[in-house]
C-alpha cells in the first residue's frame, strides 16, 4: 500500500512540476547590466530543474515557489540593482566583476556547482554567458 502511495505521490509531483515549468518562461534575455558586454540568454527552464528552490535566484521573494510562480508578480533583478536604494545592494553600474549582482549570484553558484559536479554545463567564463558580439 505504501509503495503505491509513494509511486503516486512521485508521479503527481512530476506532473505538477512539469506543468509549472511549461508555464514559466523558457529563456530570458538579461540585458539590465549590458553596458559593456553582450546580453545573456538565460535558460530559465534549465535552472528551474536544477535549482533547489526559487529563492536561490529570486532572493527577495521568499514566498515564490514552482507552484505559485506563474500567479505571483516576479520582480526583475534590475528593479533593485539598476539604481539601488541601499548602499550595500550590488549595482549593475559596478564596473568590477565582483561588484555586479549577476556575477555575485550566478558565477558563484556556477563555481559551487562545478566544484560539486565537474561535468556540469554551468559556465564560469565571460564568453560562457556573454557571447562575442556578432557570434
Amino acid at each position: 500500500m505504501r509503495k503505491f502511495f509513494l509511486v503516486g505521490l512521485v508521479a503527481a509531483l512530476a506532473v505538477a512540476v512539469a506543468a509549472m515549468a511549461a508555464e514559466m518562461p523558457g529563456k530570458i534575455t538579461i540585458k539590465d547590466c549590458a553596458d559593456t558586454k553582450t546580453p545573456v540568454t538565460f535558460d530559465h527552464a534549465a535552472h528551474v530543474k536544477a535549482a533547489k528552490d526559487c529563492v536561490t535566484c529570486h532572493h527577495t521573494q521568499k514566498d515564490l515557489t514552482a507552484e505559485n510562480g506563474t500567479t505571483l508578480a516576479v520582480e526583475k533583478c534590475g528593479k533593485c540593482h539598476i539604481k539601488p536604494e541601499k548602499a550595500e545592494t550590488p549595482a549593475c553600474s559596478g564596473k568590477k566583476m565582483t561588484d555586479n549582482p549577476y556575477h555575485i549570484g550566478c558565477v558563484s553558484c556556477h563555481k559551487e556547482t562545478k566544484a560539486a559536479k565537474a561535468d556540469t554545463k554551468a559556465p564560469t567564463t565571460c564568453v560562457g554567458c556573454h557571447p562575442k558580439a556578432g557570434a
